[in-house]
């Protein structure tokens, strides 16, 4: 037999040994056939996308004066409330101070309720994601111990009730423009223990399979495993508990704008210990829907559906909108990762 050659060495650059798995180095058109057979991905993203392309317009539409509703008091006129028509195609939305075209108002709105909902579900998702795989990853440490206390103890208390509690005892203490920005911060802070208990939970019984186990023993270091086995498999909890946090947000800035309009009139000094919006004309899709609720059963009669049942659909709609996305990224990661 003659002697066997010897193989070339590999390239210089490819497969660094400290590199992803190999599940993670296949072409980008490669990874698109996973996308197929995932209808819940599809309608999420269209959905979304379209809701980002409405505020999207109206950044660009409204400039420095987006952040008040534009009244008009003539549109409120006395008898039947103006409903849907060619001029108005969502009808007209009465509040305190005046009327709105309901249709400008839901798309000047969409920018503020984006950057709510994402700054909030996003940034509780990303320390609960953290802070839950290492201390399921070390179970027993010390960081393991302060996650599993501060997340008992907040366990038995819904987020959105004490973000609320706590944001009526720093108003006081803040000027209106930061009230929608220290809202989104205290939800954070009472949101991640959520995730990070079902995360930890998770991370727990990943840290025990065989690959992880082989992983350790081949000398992978504790940032490797917890980088490239743990997290990857301890991200679902995360994805099923967003929809539900997105019905906890939109409570919060529906209900207390909406106990404010019978309780307190716009302008006045306890309106805003009751919500976290800055004033009483602040563009906002809950908010919205409180006065339209207020004043299209109150004022215009239970006939002014358009008032309510608009904003309405608009939650709903972006609420299924998120779970739909939810559920087809965690299908998409689940094939890619076993593929």
């Amino acid at each position: 037999m003659g002697r066997r050659r010897a193989l070339p060495p590999p390239p210089p650059g490819r497969l660094p040994a400290d590199g992803p798995p190999p599940r993670f180095r296949r072409p980008l058109v490669e990874r698109f056939r996973y996308l197929g057979g995932n209808p819940e991905l599809w309608a999420g993203a269209i959905v979304l996308a379209l809701f980002a392309g409405a505020a999207a317009f109206a950044l660009g539409s409204d400039g420095a004066a987006i952040d008040r509703l534009p009244l008009v008091a003539g549109l409120v006129t006395p008898g039947p409330a103006a409903g849907p028509s060619a001029a108005h195609p969502l009808g007209v939305l009465h509040v305190a101070s005046g009327g709105i075209d309901e249709l400008r108002a839901l798309v000047q709105a969409a920018p503020f309720d984006l950057g709510i909902v994402g700054g909030i579900l996003g940034g509780a998702a990303l320390v609960g994601l953290l802070l839950g795989g290492v201390a399921g990853a070390r179970e027993g440490g010390g960081l393991d111990l302060a996650v599993t206390f501060f997340t008992d103890l907040l366990a038995g208390v819904p987020p959105f009730l004490l973000a609320t509690i706590l944001l009526v005892n720093v108003e006081v203490f803040l000027r209106p423009a930061a009230y929608l920005p220290v809202f989104v911060l205290l939800y954070v802070l009472v949101l991640w223990p959520a995730y990070a208990r079902l995360v930890r939970a998770r991370a727990r019984e990943v840290a025990q399979r065989p690959f992880v186990e082989a992983a350790e023993a081949s000398g992978a270091g504790a940032v490797r495993v917890l980088r490239r086995h743990i997290l990857p498999n301890s991200y679902a909890p995360v994805l099923a508990q967003m929809p539900p946090d997105v019905a906890g947000i939109f409570f919060v800035l529906t209900v207390f704008p909406f106990l404010a309009c019978f309780g307190a009139p716009s302008g006045n000094p306890v309106y805003p210990l009751l919500t976290p919006l800055p004033n009483g004309v602040f563009p906002e899709w809950g908010y919205l829907l409180a006065q339209g609720t207020c004043h299209g059963w109150s004022v215009a009669g239970v006939g002014a559906w358009w008032m309510y049942a608009f904003p309405a659909a608009t939650i709903a709609l972006f609420g299924l909108a998120v779970a739909l996305a939810c559920d087809g990224v965690e299908k998409y990661l689940a094939r890619a990762h076993a593929g």
